[in-house]
């Protein structure tokens, strides 16, 4: 083999370079050609994915709006009098079918709506009038209602009359609880269709809108194969990718619309794309072997006559030190051979020898193998063996579990970045470990989030011994680190129970601590305690009384109220105490337009996350009626009428986003009736209130046009108008120009 190797250098430099030119100068102009198109198709990609995301704004939006309108409507006093009846009354009946013919005029994406009675077993069909249940003309309709359900607020298909609906369930009582009504309302699907998606089969453009299991939800249903493959790729909020369906090519953008849980689609074809591309790289790589032709012949004439001195004195030594050469390499014709293999064989030495270090770091993975076993729940075997080799929990009788939870979690993330929260959990893992190990083996797991387990293991291990303990851990931990923690520890089980239920319930126990504000080590016989105490959701009626007393500036009935509301949330679980507060802070916010400390609807979750107890909340709350009846005792004295036509104004301005804004909403707002706010407001401004939301309407569009660069479309929505057609027809019968042409101007 050896023979064939040239003697001289530069003819080897020669050969190697033309081997070198060969095998990159070709790879390279193909690679450059295909970022080149990779790049192109990026952004292809890109502009259709921002196209994507106005569509996914438009439909969160769309089913926001609808959602919103959908609790309006079971909000109306005449639809709730009619769903609260026990026995049918004609005039109920009457006033309920008027009202829900109101909302569906002035909403076109509403194809009928059904209201159900579950007491007097009626149901009123918008198209067809009451029935009963036994003679209601849509049955399948009526089985789905009936069906108990985790969540309303969420839109589904189903076939009527041969024909897929898209449809809405509002019940009349939360979710999860027996309902003695519901309102049903019936979506347009093929007018969603036209305003959501943009389909053009010419051009080979699709839109689609599918839920997390590929089912669809709006569009097209002729590939439901490709579907069921998109559905399981897309897994971002947003994103873009390329597709193989069927031997075509296809790009894929998506945008998840929340809170739905579905996906929009827009796929286009890339063949005309790709072959372009195409085009490009072969002529690329026509020129490219061409300009490698033409660079060797220049290479061998510089190899020549730059190497080929070189290669003389390699000769000249070679004879004279031929056989040292030869004894301290046969290999090869040179010695850089040697070098370079000799440097080759220390790399793969040195990457040994990391990946030998790697696995020496063996507390990485127990720690790894302790989160499986809390994570799954069940040991397998060569876990358990590891476990049983590297920590000491099996040596005890049984198994306990202790979660250690950070009050006020959402402090502590504005305080401490990741990093720096890694590290307190760190700390916090090690305090438990170094007090618990006194007396018994344990081991601390970071599982994320907003606290850590603790698996700890000994031989007769009393309760109460347990107890203090975990109270000298929590002392310990708030004395070094300033945190302050609420722990919970399960009773003994076997290393072979179900560590990932035990783990669910005993982080569960920890959230007692908002409920009853008790600064304990929680045990498992406290949650059945709780459990015993548990009551039915408290009346409706306290909260209107309680709003009726901060108006009439009562202090102590406000407080007597608050007693009485926060009393009945003590026997709550968590999920639905929290549920309540949500519930009552926005209840407070709409009727008084405001809470001292909450600006918008949007921070009653933020003010909730920053307290632990609801004594802690029921005191905060005190405290923002107090200021709310402070401030309307300041108004009593001022004209009645300007402060009525004031409080009409302020609430038109803060609501003039809501394309639902009406003058009974208003007139609810202000306890006064239609009939009058309207005289009173014509009286004052020498206009009607109508005509007043309008002109506000048309000065907000023109202040965004002038100010702002959002889309035409945007603004309208942000301005209350519901449709498109509607807002430029509006606008130019005002101005005299279309939205685009004044801001032109």
């Amino acid at each position: 083999m050896k023979r064939f190797i040239p003697k001289h250098k530069y003819i080897r430099i020669f050969l190697a370079l033309c081997i070198l030119f060969s095998l990159v100068s070709i790879p390279f102009v193909y690679i450059i050609s295909r970022q080149f198109s990779t790049y192109a198709m990026k952004q292809i990609d890109k502009a259709n994915q921002i196209e994507v995301v106005h569509a996914q704004e438009n439909s969160r939006f769309l089913f926001k709006k609808m959602i919103g309108y959908g609790l309006n409507m079971y909000q109306d006093k005449s639809i709730q009098l009619w769903l609260t009846d026990k026995q049918e009354k004609p005039d109920h009946q009457t006033d309920a079918m008027k009202a829900a013919a109101n909302y569906t005029t002035t909403e076109p994406f509403i194809e009928n709506i059904y209201l159900f009675n579950m007491r007097s077993e009626h149901a009123i069909n918008l198209k067809y009038g009451v029935s009963s249940f036994a003679r209601f003309s849509d049955q399948a309709m009526l089985d789905i209602v009936r069906q108990s359900r985790k969540s309303y607020l969420n839109f589904f298909l189903y076939p009527s009359n041969g024909q897929k609906k898209m449809a809405l369930i509002i019940p009349t009582v939360p979710s999860g609880q027996q309902s003695f009504g519901y309102l049903v309302m019936l979506m347009d699907i093929n007018l969603l269709q036209q305003y959501l998606l943009k389909d053009n089969r010419s051009s080979g453009t699709r839109s689609f809108i599918l839920d997390r299991k590929g089912q669809v939800m709006l569009g097209s249903s002729d590939t439901v194969d490709l579907y069921a493959e998109l559905a399981k790729k897309s897994t971002e909020e947003t994103g873009s990718y390329a597709h193989k369906y069927k031997g075509e090519l296809w790009s894929i953008q998506y945008a998840q619309i929340e809170p739905q849980g579905w996906t929009l689609y827009q796929t286009a074809k890339y063949d005309q794309i790709l072959a372009d591309f195409n085009s490009f790289r072969n002529k690329m790589l026509l020129f490219a072997a061409s300009f490698v032709v033409v660079m060797l012949g220049i290479l061998f004439w510089n190899s020549r006559r730059t190497y080929k001195p070189f290669s003389q004195l390699a000769d000249q030594l070679e004879m004279k030190f031929g056989l040292q050469l030869r004894s301290e390499n046969n290999e090869g014709p040179r010695e850089e051979y040697k070098v370079i293999r000799y440097g080759i064989e220390m790399l793969a030495n040195q990457v040994d020898k990391m990946d030998t270090s790697i696995r020496e770091h063996k507390s990485v993975i127990k720690l790894e193998y302790l989160r499986q076993w809390i994570v799954q729940g069940k040991l397998i075997v060569p876990v358990e063996h590891y476990l049983r080799e590297q920590t000491e929990l099996f040596e005890g009788d049984g198994l306990y579990l202790s979660v250690i939870r950070i009050n006020g979690y959402s402090l502590f993330e504005d305080q401490y970045n990741f990093a720096s929260r890694k590290l307190m959990k760190y700390a916090i893992g090690n305090i438990a470990e170094e007090i618990i190990n006194r007396y018994w083996h344990s081991v601390s797991v970071d599982l994320g989030g907003d606290h850590i387990a603790l698996l700890l293991s000994g031989s007769d291990i009393p309760m109460n011994k347990l107890v203090e303990t975990l109270e000298e851990v929590g002392k310990q931990i708030n004395k070094w680190t300033q945190i302050q923690v609420t722990i919970a520890v399960s009773g003994q089980n076997n290393f072979g129970d179900d560590l990932r239920s035990i783990y669910n319930h005993i982080h569960e126990l920890t959230m007692l601590k908002f409920i009853s504000g008790e600064d304990k080590i929680y045990l498992e016989q406290d949650f059945e305690a709780y459990m015993e105490r548990v009551q039915p959701l408290p009346d409706d009626n306290l909260l209107d009384e309680l709003i009726k007393r901060v108006r009439l500036g009562k202090t102590e009935e406000v407080k007597t109220s608050l007693d009485q509301i926060f009393g009945h949330m003590q026997t709550m679980h968590y999920a639905d105490s929290k549920f309540q507060l949500s519930l009552i802070l926005y209840t407070l916010f709409k009727t008084f337009n405001k809470l001292p400390s909450v600006e918008s609807v949007e921070g009653i979750e933020s003010i909730l996350e920053k307290f632990d107890t609801l004594g802690g909340i029921k005191g905060w709350l005190e405290q923002e009626l107090l200021e709310i009846m402070d401030d309307l005792s300041n108004k009593k004295g001022s004209s009645r009428r300007d402060e009525i036509v004031t409080e009409i104004v302020e609430y038109v301005k803060t609501h003039l986003h809501d394309p639902l804004l009406t003058i009974e909403e208003i007139s609810e707002h202000v306890s006064l009736s239609t009939r009058y706010i309207r005289q009173l407001f014509k009286e004052v401004f020498e206009t009607t209130l109508s005509d007043y939301i309008m002109e506000e309407r048309i000065n907000r569009v023109k202040g965004l046009l002038e100010t702002t660069d959002w889309t035409v479309t945007d603004i309208g929505e942000r301005s209350g108008f519901q449709t498109k057609s509607h807002f430029f027809t509006t606008f130019k019968k005002a101005t005299g120009m279309t939205p685009s042409q004044y801001r032109d101007k």
